[in-house]
């Protein structure tokens, strides 16, 4: 019979005990530092608030990265520092410009480069046909980038008019990143996951479109109650597929993906039609649109954001 060594014996378990402690040190940093980064983006969100609201530009552009898109219903996009500058200059010109926000969920990747924000916000600003006050609800989705000096700042922010949420939430656990993460080869996945999703459009599938949402999915479209998870979105998309009209095409300018591949995003242009309740005439519409990916345990990806608004497209210069 072999005996073991008791020196030996003694050594492995001291180190089996060393390296589980370490395990338990690492993980309890990990969700120490996702926390801190939870708060950070909400603290940058609270400031941007203040700035808002004591009409100080230079505050409110310093909530967006010097790339940073902003998305509103009915405008071209608002792309980089200088123009955000100038359209927040105007609308703080405003005397009754008002605006708050607050974030329901904010997530970020196990990498700690990339998160989001979603929530609900309400907006005054004076009507310019009628000179007064009118005030807007809605939803919003803003994706966040960490920066070298490693604050966050926002580089996607989409709002659109929403009303009252529509179906519940299960609340998911988010699978652990993938070891070998590859984000440029993510980020194409995305592209071509969506080239499916637009595929289950046009064959007006509600089922098949649903199934690209993550249980605690959330899809914001304008006008419309916010619908969470895919039961709903299954729903109401069965209903808007009743009208005969209703189409949609859409296609991802821009796709993301986090160091640790557990995070990523794609932010593109749509068009769409559907019949007009008033006139009973097909209509036209076109936008912007902002989708937040998660990877799931089966290293797939689902939408866990979804939001669109409604936009002017730049004008193609003449060549």
């Amino acid at each position: 019979m072999m005996r073991k060594h008791p020196v030996r014996t003694a050594a492995l378990a001291i180190a089996a005990a060393l390296a589980l402690s370490a395990c338990g040190k690492s993980d309890d940093s990990a969700a120490t530092q996702a926390n801190t980064d939870v708060q950070a983006i909400k603290d940058a969100e609270t400031k941007m608030q203040a700035g808002f609201k004591d009409k100080n530009v230079e505050q409110v552009v310093a909530f967006y990265a010097s790339s940073a898109s902003f998305f509103a219903p009915g405008q071209t996009p608002s792309k980089g520092a200088d123009v955000l500058r100038y359209v927040f200059r105007q609308m703080l010109g405003d005397p009754a410009a008002a605006l708050s926000f607050q974030a329901d969920r904010v997530e970020v990747s196990a990498a700690g480069d990339l998160g989001y924000s979603r929530g609900s916000f309400e907006q005054t600003a004076t009507d310019p046909t009628s000179k007064k006050p009118v005030t807007v609800k809605g939803s919003y989705v803003t994706v966040f980038k960490k920066t070298a000096n490693g604050s966050w700042k926002a580089i996607e922010d989409i709002i659109t008019p929403t009303k009252p949420a529509a179906g519940t939430v299960t609340a998911t656990t988010p699978a652990p990143p993938p070891s070998g993460a590859d984000p440029t080869a993510d980020a194409a996945a995305l592209k071509a996951l969506e080239t499916q999703w637009l595929a289950a459009f046009k064959a007006r599938d509600p089922a098949k479109i649903a199934s690209f949402y993550a249980p605690d999915a959330t899809a914001m479209q304008p006008d419309l109650p916010v619908m969470n998870g895919p039961a709903a979105i299954q729903a109401g998309l069965t209903e808007a597929f009743k009208d005969p009209a209703f189409a949609v095409e859409f296609a991802a300018e821009t796709a993301m993906v986090a160091q640790s591949g557990d995070l990523g995003y794609t932010r593109g242009t749509f068009t769409g039609a559907s019949t007009d309740p008033a006139t009973k005439q097909p209509v036209k519409g076109q936008g912007y649109y902002v989708t937040v990916w998660r990877r799931q345990a089966d290293g797939g990806w689902k939408a866990v954001q979804d939001i669109n608004a409604p936009g002017i497209f730049p004008a193609t210069p003449a060549k």
